[in-house]
């Protein structure tokens, strides 16, 4: 009975925290220009948070975590992430962790659930065009 109350505690907890809205799941990223992060937030979280873009497939991200975002108003519910260094990196099972601050990226506030970052979809200069004889 005790370790049932203290799963429930933690799990009660854990949804009383920030959670990351977007991106996570079908809504991803692109590599065209800066991208959206959004999140919730409840009066005892920290106020501030560190934007850190990461995957655990180290093929993605040769040079590991990126930091996006140090030192983040978390009153704000959204900021726009400018590209890392050397650009978005593309493939699937991103996540965005917000860490506490820069010097404790391994403390996790919350981290959104897996996306993937494209290259956005042309659909400019697709028009057809016909060549009916005069």
């Amino acid at each position: 009975m005790r370790t049932f109350a203290t799963v429930f505690l933690a799990s009660i907890a854990s949804a009383l925290a920030y959670q990351v809205t977007s991106p996570g799941g079908a809504q991803g990223w692109t590599t065209s220009g800066p991208n959206v992060l959004k999140w919730q937030r409840v009066d005892t979280d920290p106020l501030n948070f560190t934007a850190v873009l990461t995957n655990v497939n180290q093929g993605v991200m040769p040079l590991g975590d990126q930091v996006l975002n140090a030192l983040v108003d978390g009153t704000q519910g959204q900021i726009i992430c400018n590209p890392p260094s050397g650009g978005w990196p593309t493939g699937d099972g991103f996540r965005v962790n917000l860490a506490h601050d820069v010097q404790n990226l391994d403390t996790l506030l919350a981290q959104s659930t897996q996306f993937s970052i494209t290259a956005p979809s042309s659909s400019s200069g697709a028009t057809s065009s016909s060549n009916s004889p005069t």
